[in-house]
């Protein structure tokens, strides 16, 4: 504990001072929700702020009625749902290495969500409801499906401080920072990644943030209104946002990870492990980037904890009609090359975003080393095509493949090499109109030398998913 006080105290003491942005920092200009609303799926529905819509002028949504109510001058309530319906087939999951050859199944998440400000958004409270299931899954993932229950649930005060303001969030929440490398909304899974804690954000001029948060993972059961707070797990720290000039800045972080009893290669144990990390990202000219530094120490079973992290993402956007954006994803993880030498050297990713290498799910950003192009273009105003390829090796050849989760791919450890195979992805995003989002994901993922020593063969996924929002 004394070790992450001293690492949060690193990135407090920098920004100290300097922080000060406004409460939910905004590019400068009109309320992007007034050209189309709602937000997008990926984005939580506490970020929307329908306010201008006090303006009749401006209500030109069928929704528009629906979604705000003011009920004072001083109070207002909004309103929102979705409903997402997903149908995926898997040829050879988890590489061929269970007894399921093919699995053919079909998702529902259906979520209402109710928001109220009250005192001019001195005080808040947001409720989010949800019903998840999941038909025919053979390979079933504690995230796929919890019937009805509480998704989201907190009271929100906004206090001001002079030119900053605070925000006090406490109950269960969606948290996500930065590119979302190691705490995520997590929209892949049928169940997006929720925390229980408490939540300060300090918000000044310029875009400046400073989070603060102690929160527990919430644990899901096949069950009504029943999924509650992870006592094995306690999850802290500071988040740091400091915004150089409009498109470019650094982030710094610290966070901690306990766990009381936790699982890893074959290894059961106590955990407490400490992230430092900076975030260097920017756009200038059409150029993009994004670069997450990290490193990891603490403490796991006995054994401590050496290891370290380097995600990335560098693009160039083409000003031409269809938009078109190249980039370059280059993500180093570490791994463990000696479990016998008292150290534990593969890097946890936490929370990470789900999607960024497929919707399949095969590997993650642990033990990895990864490099390959991306592409994007938009061949109409409502439609986006991504394709990329990934190469995926092992960083050490002495560590295991891992899962998302850091669940271990059976045989991995018993076989030498590094190359994990090829993965190629599409994901094409139609738009049809501002309620209704449709997404295709298609995903060939060619086994290397190390997924066919260990009885491994390639996979193939197709995903069609449609989200209803309002």
């Amino acid at each position: 504990m004394r070790t992450l006080i001293t690492a949060l105290s690193i990135p407090a003491l920098l920004v100290a001072g300097a922080v000060s942005p406004p409460a939910q920092a905004q590019a400068p200009g009109a309320n992007p929700l007034e050209q189309s609303r709602p937000l997008r799926p990926g984005l939580p529905r506490w970020l929307e702020d329908y306010r201008f819509l006090d303006d009749p002028a401006k209500r030109t949504d069928w929704f528009d009625n629906y979604r705000y109510h003011r009920l004072s001058d001083s109070a207002w309530l909004q309103l929102g749902g979705e409903l997402r319906y997903r149908a995926d087939t898997v040829r050879q999951p988890l590489f061929g290495l269970t007894p399921v050859h093919k699995d053919n199944y079909l998702q529902q998440r259906a979520q209402l969500h109710a928001d109220l400000h009250l005192l001019d958004d001195r005080l808040r409270a947001f409720v989010q409801l949800e019903n998840t299931r999941s038909w025919g899954k053979e390979l079933q993932n504690p995230r796929d499906e919890s019937r009805n229950d509480i998704h989201q649930a907190f009271v929100e005060s906004n206090l001001d401080l002079g030119q900053q303001r605070l925000r006090i969030r406490a109950g269960r929440q969606e948290m996500a920072y930065g590119v979302h490398a190691l705490v995520t909304y997590a929209e892949t899974p049928n169940i997006r990644q929720t925390f229980d804690g408490l939540r300060l954000t300090l918000n000044g001029q310029g875009g400046r943030t400073l989070d603060a948060f102690a929160m527990r993972t919430v644990r899901h059961e096949d069950g009504n209104f029943d999924d509650k707070s992870d006592n094995n797990t306690r999850f802290y720290g500071l988040y740091a946002s400091l915004p150089q000039a409009q498109v470019t800045g650094i982030d710094l972080y610290a966070m901690g990870l306990e766990r009381k009893q936790r699982p890893l290669l074959g290894t059961l144990g106590r955990e407490k492990r400490y992230t430092l990390g900076t975030r260097l990202f920017g756009r200038h000219d059409g150029y993009d980037w994004s670069w997450d530094f990290m490193h990891q120490r603490g403490h796991f079973a006995g054994q401590s904890i050496r290891a370290w992290g380097v995600w990335s993402e560098s693009g160039y956007t083409f000003d031409q009609a269809w938009k078109p954006r190249l980039a370059m994803r280059l993500d180093l993880s570490s791994g463990d090359d000696d479990p016998t030498d008292g150290r534990a050297e593969t890097f946890d990713p936490h929370f990470p975003r789900g999607g960024v290498y497929g919707e399949a799910g095969l590997t993650n950003p642990a033990n990895l080393l990864l490099a390959g192009p991306m592409l994007a273009f938009s061949p109409r105003h409502d439609l986006r095509i991504e394709p990329a390829i990934f190469k995926h090796w092992r960083q050490s050849s002495a560590d295991a493949i891992y899962l998302p989760g850091m669940q271990v791919v059976p045989g991995s450890t018993a076989v030498g090499g590094r190359d994990i195979g090829t993965n190629y992805r599409l994901n094409a995003r139609w738009t049809p109109t501002a309620n209704l989002t449709m997404d295709l994901d298609y995903q060939y993922f060619k086994a290397g030398s190390v997924v066919r020593s260990a009885g491994g063969q390639s996979t193939q996924f197709v995903a069609l998913r449609s989200s209803f929002r309002f």
